[in-house]
């Protein structure tokens, strides 16, 4: 019988019970708790010169 060993999407790292209990913590989260990073993206390169971020 072939034990499968879980590891994580970027490599052969196999996870550790931290990430697992991330992943159930995160979804947990309320159905309205989270953003479109590309709308804060947006908003942040509208606002950065008062947030005083450089284009880098």
């Amino acid at each position: 019988m072939i034990e499968h060993i879980s590891t994580t999407p970027f490599g052969r790292r196999s996870l550790s019970l931290a990430m697992v209990a991330g992943q159930l913590v995160a979804d947990s989260c309320a159905p309205g708790a989270s953003a479109n990073k590309w709308q804060v993206f947006r908003a942040v390169c509208e606002a950065k010169g008062l947030l005083g971020a450089s284009d880098r």
